[in-house]
């Protein structure tokens, strides 16, 4: 891994070139444009090139597994990514206060701080518990809040790659309301977090080329991750632990053959108010039917440019625990939101895949009608996500 700089225009050939989406051979619905931003893909691809502060700073302190979160659960606010010399800042989160604070560490395109919230981060019991638990406001078609997703994590392309530990902590640190993680499932079937298989040489130079289904999970997570030389792989449950009372999950289960071990994997851990998973019409209507808990699982529905679908989900399917539909970004909504979406009971959803997307592309698709918004621009998202709440009277916004 000490070469990992010299590969570094390889990563970034690889990162330009492709977008990450939840989909496998043409499982989820393609964009019919590769040039698009729609994040919305027909096959494995991975990360943007993204722009966001992060930092190498998870390593475990002294714990058996090396899982890279901190042995203890963490505080509210980290202030491990702030650089500012005032506290710990690789000491696995300690010295800090809520999540996204006054303290300003994080800032949008136009300087300012994308402080998150003022209340007890994520403990389930403050005015910003929604970053913890689906049941405040995510399943609430009324809700007038707006939230932001880290997709991948607040990654950038030196120290905290995209699906990593440093870029999930980033992303809590940094005021994000939930993250987008890659899920395959090992040969000896534990669920591990991780984007391709094979696995792409900007993913892992000494894992490059290796199958997540044909390696066990002790093997998967030896890979280091580009360009770190302490981030490995990680395994599901060590990262649900770590986000518990944190932030919300979203869980691309990149082979439908895999959808029914993620959701036993939630349900062991009694992870359902804040693990999700993101899946197509089709599968929500042939397969998790078919799925033992499938009922006690929420999920995310990915509809892409095809509205017509929304019927599907609404008329046909009427699945309750589909709480939520990803639209692309460019479609015109009209007035679909409030006259069909919101009444049945489902927020709506989109993914813009510019890694150097800034506050005002961001804010315009809240603006639009997106009640959630998946970014790579990690702090510009939050930025817009304060914006637009603070313009509708929400507190904390």
């Amino acid at each position: 891994m000490n070469t990992a700089a010299s590969h570094l225009g390889v990563v970034l050939l690889a990162l330009v070139l492709a977008g990450a989406a939840c989909s496998s051979n043409g499982r989820q619905p393609p964009d019919g444009d590769a040039g698009n931003d729609s994040g919305i893909t027909d096959g494995d691809r991975g990360p943007g090139d993204g722009d966001v502060p992060g930092d190498d700073l998870l390593e475990d302190g002294g714990g058996d597994r090396q899982d890279g979160f901190a042995d203890e659960p963490a505080p509210a606010d980290e202030d491990a990514l702030d650089g500012d010399g005032g506290g710990d800042n690789g000491d696995d989160f300690t010295g800090g206060d809520d999540a996204g604070d006054a303290g300003g560490d994080n800032a949008g395109d136009d300087g300012q701080p994308v402080d998150a919230d003022a209340g007890d981060a994520g403990d389930g019991s403050g005015p910003d518990d929604w970053r913890s638990s689906l049941a405040a406001c995510w399943t609430d078609a009324d809700c007038p809040r707006v939230m932001a997703i880290g997709h991948g994590g607040m990654w950038d392309l030196t120290s905290a790659p995209y699906d990593s530990d440093a870029a999930i902590a980033a992303a809590y640190a940094g005021g994000m309301d939930g993250v987008k993680i890659d899920v395959r499932v090992t040969r000896d079937d534990v669920p591990v977090i991780a984007h391709s298989s094979p696995i792409e040489i900007w993913e892992s130079l000494d894992c490059s080329g290796r199958r997540i289904e044909e390696m066990t999970a002790d093997e998967v997570t030896a890979c280091h991750r580009v360009p770190s030389t302490s981030e490995t792989f990680q395994r599901l449950d060590d990262v649900l632990e770590y986000l518990r009372g944190k932030m919300v999950v979203q869980l691309c289960v990149k082979e439908e053959r895999d959808y029914g071990r993620t959701i036993e994997q939630i349900l062991a851990q009694d992870a359902a108010d804040f693990a999700f998973i993101e899946l197509s019409t089709a599968d929500l209507q042939n397969i998790v039917p078919t799925l033992p808990g499938n009922e006690s699982v929420y999920y995310l529905v990915n509809v892409g440019s095809n509205l017509a679908e929304i019927n599907t989900l609404i008329d046909e399917i009427g699945n309750p625990r589909a709480f939520m539909v990803e639209i692309d970004p460019d479609v015109d909504l009209g007035d679909l939101v409030a006259t069909r979406i919101h009444p049945a009971g489902m927020r709506t959803f989109t993914y813009l895949k510019a890694e150097l997307a800034t506050v005002a592309q961001l804010q315009a698709l809240f603006e639009k009608g997106f009640d959630v918004v998946s970014a790579n621009a990690g702090a510009n998202a939050v930025q817009a996500r304060i914006n637009v709440n603070q313009a509708r009277g929400v507190e904390p916004p």
